[in-house]
């Protein structure tokens, strides 16, 4: 069977990536190590949405934090996926800290992160009043997030499968072999072969 796309793991990113070829007319499979999706990073993933203020300035990871906190909100929806925008906090517990707020509040702004705010103790404990009392400020970004990564992980895998790419479980990669026509790749003697591969 001869696949334009073979995707190397079927958790968020590997079905997410699914779910957006698959919009396209492309033949599409997904193939999975484990007996399920969802069953290597993605299961020990915080569930945070992160704003992005912690980035390097100018990285690719700061840019994709950004654009990505900006569009979870609609692609949770559209996935029919829990989602909250509960904001994130940043604490300081000594003074001296509060460099590094007023640095992480200076990232995060030429990162483009809206709205972040630096919280002194009063204003921090009128958010937080279960906050220990030692905690002296800190760093307030209301465009952190949290999603289940299971949830988001099999609605996305699941949309990309009613869409026609299809899924194969108990499929490690041992070996990939380049040919004519793109690349082949195995799993102990079972094998298939496919234009592109994304690992």
């Amino acid at each position: 069977m001869l696949y334009d796309v073979a995707i190397i793991g079927a958790g968020v990113v590997g079905g997410l990536i699914a779910r957006e070829l698959s919009r396209h007319r492309l033949k599409i499979v997904m193939v999975e190590r484990s007996h399920d999706v969802a069953m290597g990073t993605t299961k020990a993933n915080s569930a945070i949405v992160h704003a992005g203020y912690d980035a390097e300035c100018g990285s690719l990871k700061a840019k994709l934090n950004v654009e990505g906190s900006r569009m979870m909100e609609s692609l949770c929806r559209k996935l029919g996926v829990k989602y909250l925008r509960n904001g994130s906090l940043v604490v300081a517990y000594r003074p001296q800290d509060m460099e590094r707020i007023g640095k992480l509040y200076e990232r995060g702004k030429k990162n483009g992160v809206e709205g972040l705010e630096i919280l002194d103790t009063e204003k921090l404990h009128q958010m937080e009043p279960s906050l220990s009392q030692e905690a002296v400020g800190a760093l307030f970004a209301p465009s952190g997030a949290i999603v289940c990564p299971y949830e988001l992980n099999i609605a996305a895998v699941g949309n990309a499968m009613d869409n026609g790419a299809e899924l194969l479980l108990d499929w490690e990669v041992t070996k990939i072999t380049e040919d004519g026509d793109g690349y082949t790749l195995w799993s102990g003697e079972n094998h298939l072969s496919a234009r592109y591969v994304i690992n």
